[in-house]
């Protein structure tokens, strides 16, 4: 029987005690800030200082995440994967948001052709087997993609299976929320990559009368689909958003990604959350809470919450 493996860039917000259980393999990112540069690899243990250094106050917007290059994504399969399995299936953060999905796509040829003499040497036999899919979603709505794939394999599901799944069903049901928290921070970052999700009225608006957007993400595409009276207003309606998606049955998965450029504690503290939390208890939905990687915080900015869920038909956010 072949052994399939399932992998996923270090932006996908899945908490990592989780990642480790479905035995979800990370390929980093590289963080660039002025001329030092440094890898994230979704180490929990060392957001907090990574937090402290490259973002906490930093409007100068001078550390950004980067995807390995083709040649240099080969090279860590090669070293990490291809001899200790058959086939892996790679979920990417959304092509929309970086160039991670290109790179790795045009790492295929390489990494197979590549792949024989490894695996030989490893007792394998033929060339190794390997699948991108852009996921087009980020943070823990990737999670969810990556958790649904990952759970299927473990259940016995082929490769195949899986990657139809993902690519038919499961990527057009992902839906993210972001509450942003640093409004000048956002901004600049979305004007520095010719986005619109917060623009220039929008952050005076905001600025003037502690406006937050409450975000969307799907398909790969952002948009603003609300405006809310700061962020703790955002997120008490995001989360009570998801408590009526749970009670009207509308998860197509019984699974709901959070993430918090931040200390997690904070959003367990919050009524809220022990509201949703009690909700899906009740219902029988995991909550999977991960402090927010580094590579998306850097987007957002310090003290933004994302959240997401698998729906085909979701309710209206009211």
């Amino acid at each position: 029987m072949q052994e399939t493996a399932i992998l996923a860039d270090a932006a996908c917000d899945m908490p990592r005690a989780m990642m480790d259980a479905l035995g979800v393999r990370t390929i980093p990112f590289r963080i660039r800030a002025g001329d030092r540069f440094l890898a994230d690899t979704r180490d929990e243990d060392a957001l907090p200082d990574l937090y402290r250094q490259y973002l906490v106050g930093k409007q100068d917007h001078y550390a950004e995440s980067i995807p390995l290059l083709e040649r240099e994504l080969e090279d860590h399969l090669l070293r990490n994967v291809v001899a200790g399995c058959d086939r892996a299936i790679l979920l990417t953060i959304a092509s929309s948001r970086s160039k991670f999905y290109a790179n790795a796509n045009g790492a295929v040829v390489g990494t197979v052709a590549r792949s024989f003499k490894l695996r030989k040497d490893a007792g394998r036999s033929g060339l190794f087997d390997l699948t991108v899919i852009d996921t087009g979603a980020i943070g823990p709505g990737q999670a969810l993609i990556v958790r649904e794939a990952a759970r299927m394999l473990g259940e016995g599901a082929s490769a195949a299976a899986v990657v139809e799944a993902v690519e038919n069903r499961l990527r057009d049901a992902a839906h993210m929320f972001l509450i942003p928290d640093e409004l000048l921070y956002m901004y600049t970052r979305a004007k520095l990559k010719g986005e619109n999700s917060i623009t220039w009225g929008r952050y005076m608006l905001g600025s003037a009368f502690n406006i937050r957007p409450v975000i969307h993400m799907h398909r790969g595409e952002t948009e603003a689909i609300a405006k809310a009276r700061g962020p703790e207003d955002g997120i008490r309606r995001l989360l009570g958003h998801v408590e009526a998606c749970i009670r009207a049955g509308a998860l197509l998965t019984p699974a709901v990604g959070a993430a918090y450029a931040g200390d997690i504690d904070e959003v367990t503290s919050w009524p809220a959350w022990q509201s949703l939390a009690d909700t899906a208890a009740r219902h029988g939905v995991e909550l999977m809470l991960a402090p927010m990687s580094l590579t998306v915080a850097l987007n957002v900015g310090a003290g933004a919450f994302g959240l997401s869920y698998l729906s085909e038909m979701p309710p209206p956010f009211v």
